[in-house]
């Protein structure tokens, strides 16, 4: 399958009330572009594109005044995002794309987007639907912060993106990505992750990937479930 194709059955999929016409439209107007590990594909307070992953996985992250990285979420093929720019063409971006693997990702001109939007209630919902989960997400994100320690927000991680990111052959991120993504130092995520293999959860590999040795006892370290109904994390 050719990358315009995976651009028509990923957005017929992510928004499916949206019409026929205007799916042709938005595969036309699509803009391919390939990344490789570690690009900056996106940079903060510059307005960020609405767009599509085609293969590959990439992180969004905040970078504080003091160096400190705070991931949101990572997402992969079939993930839209940007919309706010929809709603705001001339809005910056709250947080930084980084790509984790090599991949390729489809942008469009926001303003082409809201265009189309305007005269199809049903791709309108559709990006209504997709920005209330983002919301969501980053909700629950808040969540774990406020009410979890490092181990059990570790624990969150690894039950949420262990199978698909780091208990793989080829990990798609390492461990060092780890502290970004629960908020932490990478001395304290090294600390939690040394309770979590001591308990017999994990096992580090040399290749910088975590096998998850006991799901179901990793699971009941998380305390802050995502309430019923919630967008997938």
């Amino acid at each position: 399958m050719d990358a315009t194709r995976s651009v028509g059955s990923h957005i017929a999929r992510i928004l499916p009330g949206a019409g026929a016409d205007t799916l042709r439209r938005m595969e036309r107007a699509s803009q391919h572009h390939t990344f490789v590990r570690r690009d900056l594909l996106h940079a903060r307070c510059v307005q960020l594109p609405p767009f599509v992953i085609l293969n590959g996985y990439v992180m969004a992250r905040r970078v504080a005044e003091t160096g400190q990285v705070r991931a949101a979420l990572i997402a992969g093929p079939g993930y839209l995002g940007g919309t706010r720019s929809i709603s705001d063409p001339d809005g910056e971006a709250l947080y930084e794309l980084v790509a984790l693997t090599d991949g390729t990702w489809a942008t469009w001109d926001p303003r082409f987007v809201r265009e189309v939007a305007l005269r199809d209630a049903g791709l309108a919902v559709g990006l209504l639907d997709r920005s209330s989960e983002f919301a969501a997400v980053l909700n629950m994100r808040l969540d774990e912060r406020s009410f979890e320690n490092a181990r059990q927000r570790l624990a969150a991680i690894l039950t949420r993106y262990g199978k698909v990111i780091f208990d793989t052959p080829h990990p798609v991120a390492q461990r060092a990505d780890l502290a970004a993504m629960i908020g932490t130092s990478r001395v304290m995520m090294y600390r939690a992750l040394r309770e979590l293999e001591a308990a017999g959860l994990v096992e580090r590999q040399r290749g910088g990937g975590i096998n998850v040795l006991d799901e179901e006892r990793l699971t009941r370290l998380v305390t802050v479930a995502p309430p019923d109904g919630a967008p997938a994390l």
